[in-house]
């Protein structure tokens, strides 16, 4: 892929993308929602060597370090880890406790593969299948992690 081919693909769907190496992440600025979803999109398909491009276009010349871990155990179906969940939050007072419908929202973000880490009253830590680690609340949105979730600390 060259240059060339990254910017006719912004211009074809009116957004930029960017490194925000803060977050470790690739953003697509402009156009409206869907444009930025096929080029995030189409970015996570060329994954690497748009990486390299936009590094070189902003000038950014350390590649940033990433340190990931996965299980070496299975992890268990998601079933399986509802109910952990459900065996460990109702060890504890009702406020740790969702309900029906809380309980949907979270897992209903997750897929197979992905550990679910109890840690907190009001959301648990998930490992992804690629080691990165995320924090799931009860209305089902993903975000960064605590960093003082025991999943971080691992």
């Amino acid at each position: 892929m060259t240059m060339e081919e990254l910017e006719l693909m912004e211009r074809e769907q009116g957004v930029t993308l960017a490194i925000k190496p803060e977050k470790r992440t690739i953003a697509a600025t402009g156009g409206d929602a869907a444009a930025v979803d096929r080029a995030l999109e189409w970015a996570a398909d060329h994954r690497a060597e748009v990486v390299a491009l936009l590094r070189q276009r902003q000038g950014i010349a350390e590649q940033m370090k990433v340190e990931r871990e996965i299980s070496l155990k299975e992890v268990p179906a998601l079933i399986i880890q509802r109910a952990n969940y459900r065996t460990w939050f109702m060890q504890k007072t009702g406020y740790f406790q969702p309900n029906d419908a809380e309980l949907d929202k979270m897992f209903s973000v997750l897929e197979e593969g992905d550990q679910v880490i109890p840690d907190f009253a009001h959301s648990f830590s998930v490992r992804k299948r690629n080691g990165l680690v995320v924090s799931v609340d009860r209305k089902g949105r993903v975000t960064e992690p605590s960093p003082y979730s025991p999943a971080v600390k691992q």
